[in-house]
């Protein structure tokens, strides 16, 4: 497990190099439509990456896993869960024990990274918080996506500090 999230690591510092990168992106926002769009990004592309992962964030805060299982590519090698059983269990898992009062998040830095080669990167930086608005948590997040029979899905997850369940 320590050496999958040390190649994920590696991964994410070679992705963010210069070299690796096409184009790194400032977004206000991970609401579509965006005032404006990422140069050299299909607008189409884009607002399907944007709309898939905010349907998994609202499942989450409605605690509706299996969409959020259903956002994710369980071919990818990159991601943590080799199943959808396996997310379902993680997700609920840290929604009861670890996030238990959820109900939100306020993103505040979000990058959309495009690599020269394969699908995008999603950055964000969130504070989670309970219906009253309180903090709960925060964390750096990073969300690949890639292209599957015409959707995209995530393809990778990972948070700093890491939210996972003990199982």
């Amino acid at each position: 497990m320590i050496a999958v999230r040390y190649v994920s690591c590696l991964f994410v510092c070679a992705l963010l190099s210069s070299p690796a990168v096409a184009g790194i992106w400032a977004l206000k926002t991970t609401e579509v439509p965006q005032a404006t769009y990422p140069l050299n990004v299909d607008p189409v592309d884009f607002e399907a990456i944007l709309k898939t992962y905010n349907t998994y964030m609202s499942a989450f805060a409605e605690s509706d896993f299996h969409t959020m299982a259903d956002q994710m590519d369980f071919k990818s090698k990159s991601l943590t869960w080799s199943n959808r059983l396996d997310a379902i269990d993680n997700f609920s898992f840290i929604k009861d024990h670890i996030l238990p009062d959820y109900s939100h998040s306020d993103a505040f830095d979000i990058s959309f990274i495009s690599p020269k080669v394969g699908g995008y990167v999603l950055f964000i930086q969130r504070i989670d918080k309970n219906a009253s608005d309180d903090r709960i948590s925060s964390a750096w997040s990073f969300y690949e996506f890639i292209e599957v029979d015409n959707n995209w899905k995530i393809s990778n997850v990972m948070t700093i500090p890491s939210l996972r369940s003990p199982f």
